[in-house]
This record gives structure tokens, C-alpha cells and sequence, in this order.
């Protein structure tokens, strides 16, 4: 099948992806909501494991420990984004999230030594101009304490997934992208525990409600991550990438129509500018 496809795919895959998750945050709550789209991901990832079982003999201890250690980081960073989707606007919430293509670019440059453009600089400018036009309050209105958590586990959110990104580059050199991703699975105790201290300290939500949410949550994200990698391995990653990055376009405009929060005019620049960085970066990063 043409990459391009599996690239159409990977967009259309996160962007409703993300939607579907705001969803399930808003209706079980963030460690439950996760909970279920991790145990559901990793069944649906189960059958991949017998092609992929072999890369692990290049795996070293310290490279295991690595891969369970981002592992550890996606958990974090999903957890505060469910977290930043109940506190705040959700277009404002995946569009600081999302923006963690330019903190990639930028832990890159310090880490691995990695040349940057001046057109990369300036789209990265964009983007963090975007993030701070959409969040930041003047002292003369009123901003809530939730509205602080929001933006800050958004934040969070948006660092940790890119610390990923950037430090699991090596490790796929080594060893593929299946067992990063799929260390997740690892850490379904720890969210079970989380999600547990959840459930008695909130409302009690039937799982049930939130069942075809969560179901479409698993199979979108994990579609998505599955056709980006086939569409990379055909070796077009300047033309691949640059549109499966763009699936932040989607998922805030999804957004915005199903929740119809309203967003002030100075938070819509913000987001529109951000939104234009990230997908101009994804065409000049590559």
C-alpha cells in the first residue's frame, strides 16, 4: 500500500484519537479513562509481538531499563493531559499538548548535537508564541486556580511526551519502535493502583458509559501509531511525516464542535499560531 495512505491513516487516526479521549477523560475521570485505553491498547498490540520478539536480543539491560523508564514517561504525560482535559477548554488543552514537536526539536539540538535551521527556529518561535498567547491571563482578569492546574498539566504533559520523542530516537535505532510503545504495559499496576485512590476519592462512574469512548480511543491511537511506522519504514519521511504531525488541525477543530467551549479571541490567535508552527515545522524538520 502507497505510505502516503498509512500517513493519511496516521492523521486521521490521532486526530480523532485525541478527541475520542477528551471524551472518555471528561466521563471517567483520567487514571480510570487511561487505565482502560492502556489494557485495551496492549491487547490489541498482542498479536504484533511474535514479529517483533527477536528485536529484543539487540536489547542490553540499560536499554531495558531505558525503555521501561519512558515508559514511565508516557504514563505521566497521558495522565496530566486527562488531568489538563478536565480543567480546561479541550481545543486549548490538545493544542499545548501537541505542541511538543517543537520541544523535540529543541532537546535534540542540546542533547544529540543536532544543526537547526533558521526557518526551524522561527517556526519553533511561532509555536511557543502561540502556547504563551493562548494561556496567558493579564493581572486584571480573574484566573482561577483550575485554570492554572489546566495549563500547567498540559504543560507537563506536553514536556514529557517530548522527552520521550526525543530520547527513544536511539533506542528505535536499536531495537525497533514496537517494544518503546509497548512499554506502557508495564506500568498498568501502578495506573490500576491510581486508579483505584480515583475511583474512592470521586463520583462513581459505570465503566459502561464510557465503554465505546474508550474502545475508539484504543483502536484510534494505536492504529495511528501502527501506520505511522509502516509509512516511515517505506523510507518518505519527508513526505510522511509531515502530514501524520499535522493531526493536531483535527483534533482541535473535533474538539472545538463537540464541546462548543468558548474561547476568548486572544486564546483563538494563540492556538491558530501554534497550530500553523507545528505544521510548518513537521515540513521543515525533516
Amino acid at each position: 500500500m502507497n505510505p502516503l495512505v498509512f500517513a493519511f491513516i496516521t492523521y486521521l487516526s490521532w486526530g480523532l484519537g485525541d478527541v475520542f479521549n477528551a471524551i472518555t477523560a471528561r466521563t471517567l475521570g483520567a487514571e480510570r479513562a487511561l487505565l482502560r485505553v492502556f489494557i485495551v491498547s496492549a491487547l490489541l498490540f498482542l498479536p504484533l509481538i511474535p514479529n517483533h520478539i527477536h528485536e529484543l536480543s539487540n536489547a542490553t539491560p540499560l536499554i531495558m531499563m531505558a525503555v521501561i523508564a519512558l515508559g514511565g514517561l508516557q504514563l505521566v504525560g497521558n495522565i496530566a493531559l486527562n488531568k489538563s482535559l478536565r480543567l480546561i477548554n479541550a481545543p486549548l488543552a490538545l493544542t499545548i499538548f501537541s505542541s511538543y514537536s517543537a520541544l523535540i526539536v529543541v532537546l535534540s539540538v542540546i542533547l544529540f548535537r543536532e544543526p537547526i535551521t533558521i526557518m526551524q527556529s522561527f517556526y519553533i518561535s511561532l509555536i511557543f508564541m502561540g502556547i504563551f498567547l493562548c494561556t496567558y491571563v493579564p493581572i486584571k482578569e480573574k484566573q482561577s486556580n483550575e485554570y492554572k492546574r489546566g495549563v500547567f498539566l498540559a504543560i507537563v504533559g506536553m514536556a514529557c511526551i517530548g522527552v520521550f520523542f526525543t530520547l527513544v530516537q536511539p533506542i528505535i535505532a536499536i531495537i525497533g519502535w514496537f517494544w518503546p510503545i509497548y512499554a506502557f504495559t508495564v506500568w498498568i499496576p501502578i495506573l490500576w493502583w491510581l486508579h483505584i485512590k480515583e475511583k474512592k476519592e470521586s463520583t462513581r462512574v459505570s465503566w459502561k458509559i464510557a465503554l465505546l469512548p474508550v474502545l475508539l480511543t484504543a483502536l484510534l491511537l494505536r492504529i495511528g501509531d501502527f501506520s505511522f511506522n509502516v509509512a516511515l519504514d517505506s523510507g518518505l519521511t519527508p513526505i510522511v511525516a509531515p502530514i501524520a504531525g499535522s493531526y493536531p488541525t483535527l483534533s482541535v477543530l473535533l474538539s472545538y464542535v463537540v464541546f462548543r467551549e468558548k474561547l476568548t479571541i486572544r486564546q483563538t490567535i494563540g492556538i491558530l499560531l501554534a497550530l500553523v508552527g507545528i505544521i510548518a515545522l513537521g515540513f521543515v524538520g525533516v
